[in-house]
């Protein structure tokens, strides 16, 4: 192949990593994420679906289950780079666990931003998967 021809196909396939990468996080003012959410612990695990909105300088976000119980909802201040937990499940609402899920949202967000769906805190056992549910229209 020509090298021109290599060129090109390298520049297309580094657009497309890209705008995969940039689909992970709402970006602009407005814009609805939804996440398929699995968080595992040693001893159980929640799964359902994470919403997350971008309203100005935050990210507002919410995990709820199959049945529509919502577990979390907590903001993503993206200046100061700060979570904030506004409502928690009260089996989760203790506060040596909330301390641990900011600091595990904290990274998750991060992790988002640059494209990645997966976090582990090693320290605590526990896995958080978000994996990106894309819209189809029919």
């Amino acid at each position: 192949m020509k090298l021109s021809t290599r060129i090109c196909l390298l520049c297309i396939s580094l657009l497309l990593a890209v705008s995969v990468s940039a689909q992970c996080f709402p970006s602009t003012d407005g814009e609805r994420m939804r996440y398929a959410a699995y968080i595992e612990m040693p001893k159980a695990y929640l799964s359902g679906i994470c919403v997350l909105l971008h309203d100005g300088d935050e990210v507002k976000g919410c995990l709820f289950n199959e049945f529509g119980v919502t577990a979390l909802d907590f903001t993503y201040c993206l200046k100061k780079q700060k979570v904030m937990l506004h409502d928690v499940l009260p089996m989760l609402d203790k506060w040596y666990i909330r301390r641990v899920l900011k600091k595990d949202l904290l990274r998750l967000m991060q992790q988002l931003q640059q494209g990645q769906t997966r976090y582990e805190n090693e320290r605590q056992h526990i896995t958080y998967q978000f994996t990106p549910i894309h819209e189809t229209e029919q």
